[in-house]
Order: C-alpha cells, then sequence, then structure tokens
C-alpha cells in the first residue's frame, strides 16, 4: 500500500479515525531495500511519514503473522526506468534465494504467473540469510547475516511509533517447514513463519556463541540504548539525511537539545555516507565520542550517533 493510500486512515488531527495503524508501507519498503541495496525509495518513503502530524501513531515492524506484500511507489520507481511487474519478479526471485547469490530463504504465497504477482513469506532471520548460513555452517555468512538482522532493528527502533518485535525474532528463529507435511496447512505459505516459538532455542540465548544469543544480546542493548536516550523521544522532530550514497540511509532525530544521527549500510560493503555535521557526537553503541564527518560503516552495519 502507497503511502498516499494508508494516511487516509488516520483521518485528522481535528476528527481522528484510527488511533494506530500498521506501518506496512514502511515493511515493505525495507524488504525491497534490503534486496537492492538502493535506499532512494526507503527515504522517499519516510520523508512523507516524517512530515506526518505527531498524533499519528505507526505500530513499525520487519515481520508479522501475515505475507509480505509488494505495494510500492511504482510511480516514483519509474523515475529509475524500474517497472512494476519486472520488479516484484525480482524481489521474489531475490528473497525466495532464486536470484544468484541472493542467501535469502523464502517462499511465495498467492503466486500468480500470468499477473506476474505474487506476495513473500520467510521469517526475518531467514530473509536476511541466517538460514542459509547455518545450513552452509558458514561462520562467515552467519556473521553478516546477523549483522543485516541487528542493523534492520536498529532502524526499527530509530523510527517514531511503536516497535513491534514478532515472536522468535529476538532469537534469530528461521523458517518452519513442517507445515508442508500438515494437510490442514500446507496450502498456505504463511504458515512458513508461524512456526511454534522454540524454547529449546530459547534457552540458548545465554550462550555467547550462538545465533539465539548474539541477536538476543544484541537486541536487549538496542533497547536499553533506545529507552535511555532523549532522541528516541515519540515526539522528537524526524527528517531524512542526505548521504550522498544510494547504500546507506540517513536520519535525524532531535529533542529537547539532544539530536541523533543514524546511518545504516544496507551493502555488503563498507560504504561511506558523506555528511559533514558540526558539533561533538557520542557512538551509543561503543560509547566513543567521535565526529558525524564522513563516517565509514562496515558492511550491513549501523551508526547511531547522539550530539553531546
Amino acid at each position: 500500500m502507497e503511502p498516499k493510500e494508508v494516511v487516509p486512515y488516520f483521518g485528522s488531527v481535528e476528527k481522528p479515525e484510527c488511533d494506530l495503524l500498521y506501518n506496512v508501507t514502511t515493511m515493505a519498503c525495507t524488504w525491497h531495500t534490503v534486496a537492492t541495496r538502493d535506499v532512494r525509495l526507503l527515504k522517499h518513503q519516510l520523508a512523507t511519514t516524517f512530515a506526518l502530524p505527531k498524533e499519528y501513531t505507526f505500530l513499525n515492524y520487519l515481520r508479522c503473522h501475515d505475507d509480505i506484500g509488494w505495494g510500492l511507489d511504482y510511480g516514483y520507481l519509474q523515475n529509475f526506468g524500474i517497472t512494476q511487474v519486472a520488479h516484484k519478479k525480482y524481489l521474489n526471485d531475490y528473497l525466495t534465494g532464486r536470484y544468484y547469490g541472493s542467501d535469502a530463504r523464502g517462499e511465495l504465497y498467492n503466486d500468480d504467473p500470468r499477473l506476474g504477482d505474487a506476495r513473500l513469506c520467510g521469517t526475518t532471520a531467514s530473509l536476511c540469510g541466517v538460514e542459509a548460513a547455518e545450513y552452509e555452517k558458514n561462520e562467515e555468512k552467519l556473521h553478516r547475516a546477523l549483522r543485516k538482522d541487528i542493523m534492520l532493528h536498529a532502524f526499527l527502533l530509530t523510527l517514531s511509533g511503536i516497535p513491534v518485535l514478532y515472536s522468535g525474532d529476538e532469537i534469530a528463529q528461521l523458517n518452519d517447514y513442517s507445515y508442508h507435511e500438515d494437510p490442514l496447512k500446507w496450502e498456505d505459505s504463511r504458515y512458513l513463519h508461524r512456526g511454534k516459538f522454540l524454547w529449546e532455542d530459547e534457552k540458548k540465548r545465554k550462550r555467547l556463541h550462538t545465533r539465539q544469543g548474539e541477536m538476543f544480546r544484541a537486541l536487549k542493548r538496542l533497547l536499553a540504548v533506545r529507552a535511555k536516550n532523549l532522541s528516541f523521544h515519540p515526539r522528537a522532530e524526524s527528517w531524512i539525511i542526505e548521504t550522498y550514497n544510494d547504500h546507506v540511509l540517513g536520519i535525524g532525530r532531535y529533542y529537547e537539545g539532544r539530536k541523533l544521527i543514524a546511518l545504516f549500510n544496507f551493502s555488503e560493503e563498507e560504504e561511506i555516507a558523506w555528511i559533514n555535521e558540526e558539533g561533538r557526537y557520542k557512538d551509543l553503541i561503543s560509547k566513543k565520542r567521535v565526529e558525524a564527518k564522513s563516517p565509514r560503516i562496515p558492511a550491513f552495519d549501523f551508526l547511531w550517533m547522539q550530539s553531546v
């Protein structure tokens, strides 16, 4: 669903109709960005969202019980020579792992080859490549996939609104293929990401060198940082920071004298955010003093820099 179609559900500030809305558009744009490594559509969509009255509250999420539908702003994408049918096919091919070099593992839902349309299913971790890395027993790939998963959650927590974590994402739970053996479920691929919470895996969150432990500790730390820093206040001003790099998304936030510069690298390569912000900043993760001047961001990583 395009932003212009979502906003009317809120009504108006004077005559509100809906207090909370699932931010389905940002979710879809986020996975588009994962597949393309190009942040331009996400920037365009977020700029629209940031301009809305603060009385409008979104429930922000990466995954939920439902599928991912590609309701993107194709009018905007046409500026880059992107056509709807071909682009949907690319997104689905990439995120199901059919595209060469993709480590994503998803499945299609309601596939209509005649119209070239389909929706996507899968857990956050499996779509980020964690499942493929574990299957291949490739530690380097696993570390990279978890870093991408963590970066996406940092992005989620940067947005104003209420962050929603889908059950299992806190331990990077993988797809559940058992639905293929159940005649009551096998025709609905959404059960791929509706698996039971794995309590045996949950116990592994306390172990240092496990997927579950790395994801849980990282997410717990991100939530703690978000809770204690004023720049994440729900009434903060938010805006897009131009990074002059189509792989790096920049978001600014400001509240009561505290300014946050948040940078997210959607590329598998180290990238530079070509910014030149005045003032002194602290990296909220490393706690080190940093300058907001052309910072280098590792592959699939992020920076949270708050003014001091």
